[in-house]
Parts: structure tokens; sequence; C-alpha cells
């Protein structure tokens, strides 16, 4: 097949092709960064599981979604799962003396 038979004569802008970001590729890598990164966190924040995991399956999600177009947009993704993978393994609460 030739290169003129992609788009059809008269068209201005041919969109014959579909660009994914290479983010999303790297994906089981940024799992593995999300959970280092909130290694260091998890020493910080409250442990808050229910949020936490909540908050890294919408980071997970966001990421995926949003590595479809270009840009470093995925890494806010990123950014959400390690501050909920760093609540969900916080520290615990000692009980308070009375």
């Amino acid at each position: 097949m030739r290169l003129t038979f992609a788009c059809p004569v008269g068209t201005e802008i041919c969109k014959d092709v579909t660009v994914y970001n290479g983010l999303l590729l790297l994906f089981p890598l940024a799992v593995l960064l999300a959970f280092l990164g909130a290694s260091p966190l998890s020493r910080f924040l409250p442990r808050r599981p229910v949020l936490g995991w909540s908050l890294a399956v919408i980071g997970a999600v966001l990421y995926v979604y949003l590595s479809t177009g270009v840009g470093w947009e995925p890494l806010w993704g990123l950014l959400i799962g390690v501050i909920g993978i760093g609540l969900a393994r916080g520290k615990i609460a000692e009980p308070h003396a009375a």
C-alpha cells in the first residue's frame, strides 16, 4: 500500500496514527517508585488504610488514563499514588496515657 492511500484526497490533516506515551509502558516501574517514595512518607503520616489504598488505586487509574496522551501529566497519578501508599502504610498512633 502506498503512502498516498493512507489519507483521503482533499483532507488537510490526516489522523491515521495513534500515539501512546512511553510512560504507559513504565507502569510497573511507576508502581515500584511509588512504594519506594512512600517509604519515607509512611514514617510521618498516620495510618489510614482505607483512604490510603483508595488514593493509591485512584493514582494508578489516573496514571494509566493520563499516559494515553503526551506530556508528563501521568506523574500526577504517581504523586497521588505515593501519598496513598504512604497513608496506607503509615505509622500507628501510640495510645495516650491518661
